[in-house]
């Protein structure tokens, strides 16, 4: 009796025990019909305001490739600003725009100030001041980050050596040679070292400036030396070298003369007078080709004329000029 009453009951639907008004089809206005609100289409935010280059931002991107490749922020301040903020948004927008690199945020931290090389489109516009097609254009694609402190400290003396000479009466820096033009094409030199050994070395000055005072000319080769420690071979590697090569005949075919003042600017006073003691002993009288000083004393008003030069062989501080 259980299974006829289980077969007489049918399958039931929803739609058959609720009104059937309610699964009728209802006609409504198209206007009725709510839509589903979308957002706007988000309007497009430029990376970074427009700007238009200035005959300074020209200036400052031929500076930093004459520097051999790198100036720091503090130096783009001294050679082009007066004020932080100006600078500040200008080497921003330079940076933004793609004509300026900078460290990321790793290499920064290692850095006492920020500095700045010119990025691709920077060097495509400096190529293009003077009719270089870009693909022969050669610039520093990075800083030696290793060297960035010395790089740094090099160009500072260039800088002050510029204001030097405009500050000065009479006096005209006609050229500058920087290192990255003797690290390409180096010169090489061979020299007798104190215990008549027979040496070889490759002169890679920091730099090589012309400075002319009326009818004088001086040729000058920097050392900067960042070292705090004495360095037992400074003798033979830089100054028994150094010797040999303002003698030698391949500085006279470069330079057109046999005649140079070595500058040796270092950090500290104890350092200046090792230093000085190693010239004098193994170059005696080729000693006075050397001139020695700290970075604190190179100014624009001391470097040329003022006693702030310690002389190979000499006992009295001395004047460039």
């Amino acid at each position: 009796m259980q299974g006829n009453l289980l077969r007489c009951l049918k399958p039931m639907s929803l739609s058959s025990l609720l009104p059937q008004t309610l699964f009728s089809s209802v006609q409504m206005p198209v206007d009725a019909i709510p839509r589903r609100k979308t957002a706007p289409e988000p309007r497009s935010i430029p990376l970074c305001p427009p700007m238009r280059l200035t005959e300074r931002d020209r200036r400052i991107l031929e500076a930093i490739h004459a520097y051999d490749g790198m100036l720091s922020a503090g130096q783009i301040k001294r050679l082009f600003f007066t004020g932080d903020s100006q600078m500040q948004l200008r080497l921003r927008l330079l940076y933004r725009h793609g004509y300026l690199a900078r460290p990321d945020r790793r290499q920064r931290a290692s850095l006492d100030e920020p500095v700045f090389w010119l990025a691709p489109k920077g060097a495509e516009f400096v190529a293009g001041l003077s009719g270089t097609p870009a693909a022969d254009f050669t610039f520093r694609r990075e800083p030696r980050w290793m060297q960035v402190a010395h790089d740094v400290a090099v160009n500072e003396v260039r800088i002050t050596l510029s204001e030097a000479c405009k500050r000065e009466p009479g006096f005209e820096l006609e050229a500058w040679i920087p290192q990255s033009e003797f690290w390409a094409h180096p010169d090489r030199v061979d020299y007798t070292l104190p215990n008549g050994t027979q040496a070889r070395r490759f002169i890679r000055p920091d730099g090589y400036a012309i400075v002319r005072k009326g009818a004088y000319v001086c040729r000058l080769l920097l050392e900067l030396d960042r070292a705090t420690e004495h360095n037992p071979r400074f003798a033979a590697e830089k100054i028994l070298p150094g010797i040999a090569y303002v003698r030698s005949e391949i500085y006279k075919r470069r330079f057109g003369y046999n005649s140079g003042k070595w500058l040796i600017v270092t950090t500290g006073e104890r350092r200046l007078q090792n230093m000085k003691r190693s010239a004098e002993l193994v170059a005696e009288a080729n000693a006075r080709l050397f001139y020695f000083t700290t970075l604190d004393r190179v100014t624009p008003g001391s470097l040329l004329t003022q006693p702030v030069w310690q002389r190979g062989g000499a006992d009295v501080p001395v004047a460039l000029f």
